[in-house]
């Protein structure tokens, strides 16, 4: 599927922000978003710790988000900092439970963003399941059943924190033809 003949780089792009301004609204740091959203053949859970939820409805898909351990160590440490919690009860390592925790609420709170956002622009609405966080030796793919599982368009976009660290938001979308109707 040609992604410029569907609306899924506007999902994206809504997706995108709907992150951007989340982490950066928790850790109080600056978040860059990458230029580029890479078309890839498939979405996968990567890094040290995943955290993925599905959502369908008027439009149906997938959203991973890949973090290596530092990175999920870094939005956590700071979004705790920012909370005032005091620095002993601020996890040291990406591999604490209160990690994955913060990461699935997080996760959970950006889903719920981008939901409102893309039924605020286009009236479409979409239930949401509560986000898995797993932490991750191997990576593994994940897929959903869709009406024409070749025609699913999966996109991966980079993230970078205000320490340089990198995660990644690949999203799996399936199609939605054409743009806002104006009646």
């Amino acid at each position: 599927m040609n992604l410029a003949k569907t609306s899924t780089l506007d999902f994206v792009k809504i997706f995108s922000r709907a992150v951007r301004d989340l982490v950066q609204g928790s850790t109080g740091k600056p978040i860059n978003v990458s230029k580029t959203a890479m078309q890839i053949t498939g979405i996968q859970i990567t890094g040290a710790i995943g955290a993925f939820v599905t959502f369908s409805g008027d439009y149906s898909g997938i959203m991973v988000l890949n973090f290596e351990g530092e990175t999920a160590l870094e939005l956590v440490q700071d979004s705790l900092t920012r909370m005032g919690l005091s620095k002993e009860d601020i996890p040291t390592h990406y591999g604490n439970d209160e990690v994955r925790n913060n990461i699935g609420e997080m996760t959970n709170q950006i889903i719920g963003k981008c939901r409102t956002m893309v039924q605020d622009i286009y009236d479409l609405s979409a239930r949401a399941n509560i986000p898995a966080v797993v932490p991750i030796t191997v990576p593994v793919a994940l897929s959903m059943v869709a009406k024409e599982p070749r025609d699913l368009e999966c996109v991966r976009v980079s993230f970078t924190t205000a320490k340089r660290n990198k995660f990644y938001m690949e999203l799996a979308l399936e199609p939605i033809l054409g743009s806002p109707m104006e009646l």
